[in-house]
């Protein structure tokens, strides 16, 4: 089985993504999986549905574009590396939910399919290579960079929240904690 971080380099591959933003949305689609939107009335920003024919991956209106991309990703990773939780209707289909304990990532496949959803968006050479070309351009014209406004500019280019790419950049090892 592959990793998150594999996983995600076989679909930026597979896909010929070399630049942000990184179509979620047309590479879901190309893995088999129908995006339904809709407002929920919960704490839900997506779920993946999944009965052996089909794959629907339920997203929030009421959350930001930016979160929906990363919802996507999300439940992209639960259906490339997850089985998902058995749900009885009147047949056995599958599905996992986004909510707010799931962006906690208390467990372990919230964790991998977040994981997965960074990859997946922000991947690492694109990151370094926008994050270098950045500083050049600002080193260039002698100006000071701050934190949040390298984050902003890297949450532009990659169609991300601030939030997400601030993880990103501390799982990656370039800003500390």
């Amino acid at each position: 089985m592959r990793s998150a971080d594999q996983e995600a380099d076989r679909l930026l591959k597979e896909y010929r993504v070399h630049e942000p933003p990184v179509p979620v949305g047309d590479i879901a689609r190309g893995e088999g999986a129908q995006i339904a939107r809709d407002r929920f009335e919960g704490n839900e920003s997506g779920f993946i549905l999944r009965d052996g024919k089909t794959t629907i991956i339920g997203v929030n209106t009421l959350t930001s574009r930016r979160r929906q991309r990363f919802t996507i990703a999300h439940e992209l990773g639960h259906l490339l590396l997850h089985e998902g939780k058995p749900l009885i209707v009147d047949h056995s289909i599958r599905v996992n939910f986004r909510n707010d304990v799931s962006s906690m990532a208390t467990d372990d496949e919230e964790i991998e399919a977040n994981a997965f959803a960074a990859a997946l968006l922000m991947p690492r050479n694109l990151i370094l290579n926008n994050l270098k070309a950045y500083i050049t351009k600002v080193a260039q014209r002698s100006e000071s960079i701050s934190r949040e406004d390298l984050i902003a500019q890297l949450a532009r280019e990659f169609d991300v929240s601030a939030e997400a790419v601030g993880y990103r950049l501390m799982n990656l090892g370039i800003f500390g904690t």
